[in-house]
This record gives C-alpha cells, sequence and structure tokens, in this order.
C-alpha cells in the first residue's frame, strides 16, 4: 500500500473515532446481542451456579477474554467484537417475572443502559 494509501486510512480511522462513530457501532453491536448472550448464560449449567452464588451487590464479567467460558452460539461475535457484559441478580426490573423467579440483570459494560433480564427457576441447575 501506498503512503497516501496508509495516510488517508489514518486520517479516516481518526475522523471516525473523533466523530465517535466507532463508539455508535459498538453500541449496535452490543444491542443486537445483548439478548442472546441473557438467554445463553441463564441456560448454561456453570453460568446459572456461578449467578445464583453472587451476594447482592456482586456481578460476574462476561468477556471475550475468556472465550473458553462463553457458550459456543455467542462465542464468536464476542470475540471477534471484543465484547464484555456483566451480570447480576437483583430483585426488581422493569419486565415482569413471576415471584417465585430469581432475576438475573446483563448489561453491557461500556453501555450500562444497554441491558436485559432473565426470570430463573432456582430449583433448576
Amino acid at each position: 500500500m501506498g503512503k497516501l494509501h496508509v495516510r488517508f486510512l489514518e486520517e479516516f480511522i481518526s475522523n471516525v473515532i473523533a466523530k465517535g462513530e466507532i463508539n455508535l457501532l459498538m453500541k449496535k453491536v452490543y444491542e443486537e446481542i445483548i439478548d442472546d448472550v441473557a438467554m445463553e448464560i441463564s441456560v448454561s449449567k456453570e453460568w446459572r451456579k456461578r449467578i445464583f452464588q453472587l451476594l447482592d451487590g456482586e456481578s460476574l464479567e462476561i468477556s471475550y477474554r475468556n472465550a473458553q467460558e462463553i457458550p459456543e452460539y455467542i462465542r464468536d461475535i464476542m470475540v471477534v467484537n471484543k465484547l464484555t457484559f456483566l451480570v447480576s441478580r437483583v430483585n426488581k426490573c422493569e419486565e415482569y417475572f413471576d415471584n417465585s423467579l430469581v432475576i438475573f440483570k446483563f448489561w453491557a459494560k461500556e453501555f450500562s443502559e444497554i441491558c436485559s433480564f432473565s426470570g430463573n427457576n432456582p430449583k433448576v441447575f
């Protein structure tokens, strides 16, 4: 690649970053996958056990850095896009769940407003 092309790419990338377009793209990726992450992690025996053991105020990180722990269905998109989510147990949320269920809250680490909830039967591991 010629020097002109390299310089053009450097300027283009700088402009995209300066305009926050990278942030918008990442936000869109998080929005697209949050429900899948909530579902896949909620049904994973290993993850359920870890989440049920959390104390109030604690959270677990679901990260591309630990790809081997991520369910296969969502692993590639998380690793390729370097996504990180957090999960915790909560007592209430904006969505309705039966009182007998334990609510897991999932959110994007970079964008806490992007979240999803799942209702989980504490008798099922």
